[in-house]
């Protein structure tokens, strides 16, 4: 993600590991495996009113096996589960998230010019759900 964060933000390695450290201490955090393998992690907050997902990372050479499919359908879950609409954002120039997030169904409520705001539409999680259940 560090071409996305220069590219909005400019780069600063201590701004940015105080950043990505205070952000993990705020929510839960999941490694996310495949075939025995680490390759991601899922970060996501519940929040009184919404259920943000904070950080899907899947590294690069794993990713389009529906591995991230799986692990968002999780945060897909709980959120209907608690009955809280699931948010996230995601940098605009990032197009393969964005498109990705657009096509399981994220709807975009926000836009800065930098960061988008999603949020799941309702009718779209029980499919994803399914799939990867």
């Amino acid at each position: 993600m560090k071409g996305f964060v220069t590219s909005a933000y400019g780069w600063d390695d201590n701004l940015q590991q105080a950043g990505f450290a205070k952000s993990l201490r705020q929510g839960p955090c999941q490694i996310v495996t495949w075939k025995g393998g680490r390759c991601g992690f899922v970060h996501w907050d519940v929040e009184p009113d919404v259920l943000w997902l904070r950080m899907l990372c899947i590294v690069p050479e794993m990713q389009n096996k529906s591995i991230g499919s799986a692990a968002i359908a999780k945060v897909m879950s709980l959120s209907s589960f608690l009955q809280k609409p699931l948010y996230l954002n995601v940098f605009i120039r990032n197009r393969v998230a964005y498109d990705w997030y657009s096509r399981i169904g994220f709807v975009e409520v926000e836009n800065d010019g930098k960061i988008c705001t999603l949020v799941l539409a309702p009718s779209s999680s029980p499919d994803l759900m399914e799939r990867h259940a």
